[in-house]
């Protein structure tokens, strides 16, 4: 196959599919991983995409929510160190702390279930399971479960949480604007982060830098009223970001 053909057939598929593995390229084109990764370098010096750890997300549209398998995928270890990072610092024995349906904030369960008497309230399906299997009280959400993030969202889920006070909220991010906005795909996913941080006492917003200057459909908060929680970044990375900016970064 030749460069050209490979080429526009990867970026066919990463824009009917968002974000894909490199290992689905290499499949795709039965190619091997290294010339495929010279594709990828070269599509996203020319703009047609862009590459993130372990992939490669579309630039086209406004990015979408992808499958769980994949965003859970992505970035792991880096994830799991913010959420380390988070729950030492952030999360006190008796605290009620609201986890956020994200990947990052999933993390930070098996961390929690070392601290003393804390109960997670969550409106993620996920992170419900894990919670309960590592023995924390629990309390899920209710309302409609979206086959996509398995995040339960909706007027019903809506009202729970306005009810309630928490310690702490931990909020997922897919993006991080130079003005400070803080975005995610879905408009009825950003009406329940915006809850969750408004009936906080403390509010977190974990987003590796891979989401740092990225832009999408919904905005629920601004960085002015969160503490942003990171990895350890790069000063070009914090040029992107505000400059009044609350911000840790995981060691």
């Amino acid at each position: 196959m030749l460069t050209q053909e490979r080429q526009s057939l990867i970026e066919d598929y990463v824009n009917q599919h968002e974000l894909c593995r490199v290992s689905e390229l290499c499949n795709l084109t039965d190619t091997s991983e290294s010339t495929i990764r010279r594709d990828l370098i070269q599509m996203e010096k020319n703009g047609i995409l862009k590459r993130v750890h372990g992939g490669v997300q579309s630039v086209k549209n406004f990015s979408r929510d992808v499958s769980q398998n994949v965003r859970f995928s992505l970035n792991h270890d880096v994830k799991i160190a913010i959420a380390k990072y988070t729950a030492e610092h952030f999360v006190h024995p008796g605290d009620n702390v609201f986890i956020d349906a994200g990947t990052t904030t999933y993390e930070m369960v098996p961390f929690l279930a070392e601290i003393p008497n804390v109960k997670i309230i969550t409106n993620g399906v996920e992170t419900a399971l894990c919670s309960l299997n590592h023995g924390i009280k629990t309390f899920l959400i209710g309302g409609e479960v979206k086959d996509d993030t398995h995040a339960v969202v909706g007027q019903t889920a809506l009202s729970q949480i306005r009810a309630m006070n928490f310690s702490a909220s931990f909020v997922g991010a897919n993006g991080i604007e130079k003005n400070g906005n803080l975005t995610t795909p879905d408009p009825e996913e950003a009406a329940i982060k915006a809850a969750e941080i408004k009936q906080a006492r403390h509010a977190y917003v974990l987003a590796d830098s891979t989401k740092i200057g990225e832009r999408n459909f919904a905005v629920f908060a601004n960085t002015d009223d969160v503490i942003v929680v990171t990895e350890k970044i790069k000063s070009s990375q914090k040029t992107a970001l505000p400059a009044d900016i609350n911000l840790e970064e995981a060691k």
